[in-house]
């Protein structure tokens, strides 16, 4: 069952998959779907280069090829940013669930 994800989540999966060359061949997906708007931020933000959208691909579909993309410095900077603020909230959710919260017993 899917969940939903933040776009900034969304943003940092489709920044670590391009940094590790995952995308092997485009899709069609639907055009208000939250990759495709994440990518089109992506690359109206400068994160991108070589990545490729069509939102004209048909009626009801849009097309995305990452498999040339490469990151940006912006985009390699967004990506730290994004993982550490992960990394931050990984660490959060674990000093939370353990008790471990870092704060003096009074």
């Amino acid at each position: 069952m899917a969940h939903n994800v933040s776009q900034d989540e969304e943003l940092l999966g489709i920044l670590r998959d391009v940094a590790t060359h995952r995308f092997h061949q485009g899709r069609q997906v639907n055009p208000n779907s939250m990759l495709y708007q994440t990518v089109s931020v992506a690359v109206d933000r400068g994160y991108l280069n070589n990545a490729t959208l069509d939102a004209n691909y048909s009626h009801t579909l849009a097309s995305i090829d990452l498999t040339k993309a490469t990151l940006t410095e912006a985009g390699t900077a967004k990506l730290q940013a994004l993982t550490n603020a992960d990394d931050d909230d990984n660490q959060d959710k674990d000093a939370t669930a353990t008790g471990d919260n870092n704060q003096p017993e009074a």
